[in-house]
């Protein structure tokens, strides 16, 4: 049975090719295309978060945020191979979600007022001092240090799991898990518009 909507299952893998294309922009001076792509995912990450206030029963934050003691119990399942499967992250996935969120935020805004000081400034750097500047630009260079540190962890969190006998992938791949109990799902074209607004808001006023 389907329980991740198309806008949740499109966001994810969107995100996997953008942080990509952020990191080799950046590493071959494309800065221009550096900012078009943060733009996209600064515009995936609010419409996400919307999404987790009114989006699929599943995609909310009331479905998938919760208590520290239910994230040691629920590892306490996996190390025991008692953990089932439901029809939204699991607990501990829950609060990586929050860390993910909470980093491609930091992300997206501090590259806003970035800068290299000789070709490239982010489109709100004018609006701060150069002290300012070259601190947020720092920050932006560390924080991505760490994003990639916590998407390697989750990576090896999925390896783990499927050695645990779970299989968290597919389900992002193609929506569907066995053996669960359907979540209300909102139509993910509600999702993509969201998006493709908040995108186009952004590009309008920076470009």
């Amino acid at each position: 049975m389907k329980i991740w909507d198309s806008f949740v299952r499109g966001y994810h893998w969107l995100l996997v090719i953008a942080i990509a294309g952020l990191w080799w922009t950046a590493e071959q001076g494309y800065m221009d295309w550096h900012m078009r792509i943060a733009l996209a995912v600064g515009a995936l990450l609010l419409a996400r978060v919307v999404w987790a206030l009114i989006g699929s029963e599943n995609a909310r934050f009331t479905a998938f945020v919760h208590r520290p003691q239910k994230v040691v119990e629920h590892l306490r399942d996996v190390q025991r191979k008692n953990y089932q499967p439901t029809a939204t992250h699991n607990p501990a996935g829950g609060w990586a979600v929050l860390l993910m969120w909470a980093l491609l935020f930091v992300q997206v805004t501090t590259g806003l007022f970035a800068t290299d000081e000789i070709f490239f400034s982010g489109p709100l750097a004018s609006l701060v001092s150069s002290s300012t500047q070259g601190q947020l630009t720092d920050l932006h260079e560390i924080n991505f240090n760490v994003l990639l540190t916590v998407i390697a962890l989750h990576v090896l969190a999925i390896l783990l799991y499927r050695m645990k006998g779970v299989n968290l992938l597919s389900a992002m791949v193609h929506g569907k898990r066995q053996n669960v109990r359907p979540p209300r799902l909102v139509n993910g074209l509600f999702g993509w518009t969201l998006a493709a607004v908040i995108a186009a808001s952004a590009y309008y006023f920076w470009w």
